[in-house]
């Protein structure tokens, strides 16, 4: 039993001795970049293609030939081609404490998140020595493992979940949620809104936020005001953001978040109203009125009649755009009666600026009346030539009257 228990005693010390005979550093890497961050080229983040090498010594009494050295590297590694075999390199001879240097390139997946990642290093050589003429050969063969940290990167993106819609001279809550769609934490973040000449940030425009992980949202609240004089169209204000990340770097993102104005027209903006009309036996005529009171332009105004005979068919009237404080009238030719009252019912379509359909119905009852102002102006002329012919009778006859008077008391 003793036997035996000093048989494996000596099989482990001989294979520590022989997996020890070569000693291999720990590795050095250094990211590959077009235009390397000499600030921090040891950090690793998702995406990087790193450049790896490890030092192998020979720190036996022994000569080592045939060395191999194949890495096998676990999620999120992948093994680029830099040797004739790809993630093997190899090493013809290693004398007694002689060293040298094999190389290797990794690429990081891009959805990798914060962590220490393992990488397996094989090691197969053989080791030989020479007596007396004789030559005697042992195989190495031996894994070591190493983690290599990666750093994820917070990346954001910005969404608003109660619509980006504002009108003129609007003062509106708007939720901004930040979305952390990145592999990092983002440490310590500043958010800073700013507003444009058009939509600006009413009341706090900074916020200050815990730390955001990734898949991780993160809302808040800020007021927006559209100036009056805003017009149709988009404005952006813009999300400043600044925070720590996990590898101790200071990053920022500057984000847009665009803003629709949106002119509104209101129900009391167009007014239709019935500007005039007349008795005609053989054709009467009604004039009907658009004007537009508010601040938008009204589009492709139609105008229709209903509740009375038109003359000639012609019902419907294409009035076309109205600018702010603009109106425009229409007649249609119809038939009435004279003395008789009759419903003429408006209806009238109109467009915004979006294509948004808008319709307005207002009915009048019209009496048809002979046109009595043509024809009192018509008798107080006559009354007012009796008057002038009466005026010079008297006076024809006072002026008579005196001369025969004249003439008596002659």
């Amino acid at each position: 039993m003793r036997k035996i228990f000093s048989i494996l005693i000596l099989t482990i010390f001989l294979t520590t001795s022989i997996n020890y005979g070569l000693i291999v550093d720990d590795p050095q890497y250094r990211v590959d970049k077009i235009i390397p961050d000499e600030k921090s080229p040891n950090i690793i983040h998702p995406g990087d293609d790193v450049d790896l090498w490890f030092k192998i010594t020979n720190n036996n009494n022994r000569n080592v030939k045939d060395i191999i050295i194949t890495i096998t590297p676990h999620y999120p590694f992948e093994v680029k081609q830099v040797n004739p075999i790809k993630g093997t390199a190899t090493l013809s001879h290693l004398n007694t404490g002689e060293s040298d240097t094999v190389y290797f390139k990794l690429h990081v997946n891009e959805d990798a998140p914060s962590q220490n990642y393992r990488i397996d290093v094989n090691i197969v050589a053989t080791e030989y020595e020479e007596k007396k003429g004789e030559t005697y050969e042992n195989k190495i063969n031996f894994t070591k493992i190493y983690y290599l940290p990666i750093y994820g990167i917070a990346k954001f993106e910005i969404d608003t979940n109660n619509g980006n819609n504002i009108t003129p001279s609007e003062t509106k809550d708007i939720d901004i949620i930040l979305k952390n769609k990145g592999t990092g934490i983002a440490k310590y973040l500043t958010l800073n809104l700013k507003g444009t000449e058009n939509v600006n940030i009413v009341g706090p425009a900074t916020f200050y936020l815990k730390s955001v992980k990734p898949g991780e949202n993160s809302k808040i609240s800020a007021k927006i005001y559209a100036l009056t004089k805003a017009d149709d169209g988009i404005y952006p204000i813009t999300a400043i953001m600044y925070w720590t990340g996990e590898d101790g770097t200071i990053y920022n993102s500057t984000i847009p978040i665009n803003i629709k104005v949106v002119k509104v027209i209101h129900n009391n903006s167009v007014f239709v109203y019935l500007d005039g009309y007349k008795y005609n036996p053989d054709a009467s005529e009604i004039v009907i009125g658009v004007a537009n009171r508010g601040s938008t332009t009204i589009k492709h105004c139609v105008l229709k009649i209903s509740g009375i005979t038109e003359l000639n068919n012609n019902y419907i009237k294409y009035i076309g755009d109205l600018n702010e404080d603009d109106y425009d009238t229409v007649s249609y030719n119809v038939y009435g009666k004279l003395n008789e009252t009759q419903p003429v019912k408006v209806d009238l379509t109109y467009f915004d600026d979006y294509h948004n359909e808008y319709h307005i119905s207002k009915t009048f009852n019209i009496t048809f009346k002979e046109h009595t102002k043509v024809k009192s102006s018509v008798n107080y002329y006559y009354m007012i030539i009796g008057l002038l012919i009466l005026i010079i009778v008297w006076y024809i006859y006072k002026k008579r009257k005196k001369k025969e008077m004249d003439e008596y008391e002659e």
